[in-house]
């Protein structure tokens, strides 16, 4: 298991690809979270250097629980090498087709929006927050920014307390963010305050609503955080709390 950049890297070295050279099999977890970037632009040129390495056939697998259009993800995962005269990847794409059931709201505070958000709508925001939160029990709260990330869960551990609210972002150590992740999956946290840094494939455990605070970097992501955590039979609950003008 490895990211793109550690991948390239052993790719680099011998003793890495005297070790990849043995390999069958590789999976793309998440993969639609690469296909539009230059991550995935960098992960294709591995990959393609892994083919041309390994003394037997490799099979390539994606997976993704938002990958759309599915076709143009398939071209992407086997290569320009393996596309036909029409444009079509030559491998077989698995679309099970299942929908969630979700119950999403947009809400607005009461107070107008402007754009630099005065202290009293954050107040209204906090407040609203705080009683999404109360009437659930167990909450992640998506933010763009770090710093957002420290000011709402302060926020809410002044509403909540300290013990029942943390953040999770990539300032954090790997060792304090886990050790949020594993709060939260002992439902030993009432909410976490992430932003992108909190990985939507890992085992969070039961969460029961899902919030978003201003406007969500990728379309993708927000849909994977309100499609996830829940089990498989339970209603998706997603709420976004606008913190800009129309």
């Amino acid at each position: 298991m490895t990211t793109p950049e550690s991948f390239y890297l052993l790719l680099t070295s011998a003793s890495g690809r005297k070790m990849l050279a043995t390999v069958r099999t590789l999976i793309v977890d998440e993969i639609h979270a690469v296909v539009g970037n230059r991550r995935g632009s960098h992960l294709a040129l591995s990959m393609e250097r892994l083919a041309a390495l390994v003394t037997g056939p490799l099979q390539r697998i994606g997976l993704s629980a938002t990958q759309k259009p599915i076709e143009e993800v398939a071209r992407f995962l086997v290569g320009a090498r393996n596309v036909d005269e029409a444009g079509n990847a030559r491998c077989r794409i698995i679309d099970c087709g299942y929908r969630r059931q979700m119950d999403l709201a947009i809400e607005l505070p009461g107070s107008p929006l402007e754009a630099v958000m005065s202290n009293e709508v954050w107040t209204e925001v906090y407040g609203r927050l705080a009683d999404l939160i109360k009437a659930h029990q167990t909450t992640l709260v998506f933010v763009n920014t770090r710093r957002l990330a420290e000011r709402v869960a302060h926020h809410l551990c002044e509403r909540l307390g300290k013990d029942k609210v943390t953040s999770h972002h990539g300032s954090l150590s790997a060792k304090l963010r886990l050790d949020a992740e594993h709060r939260l999956k002992r439902g030993e946290l009432k909410a976490l305050v992430a932003t992108a840094s909190l990985e939507l494939g890992i085992d969070i455990g039961s969460v029961d609503l899902v919030c978003q605070i201003g406007p969500t970097r990728s379309i993708a992501t927000c849909c994977s955080a309100w499609e996830g955590g829940a089990s498989l039979r339970r209603i998706a609950k997603g709420t976004a709390l606008s913190t800009q003008p129309r």
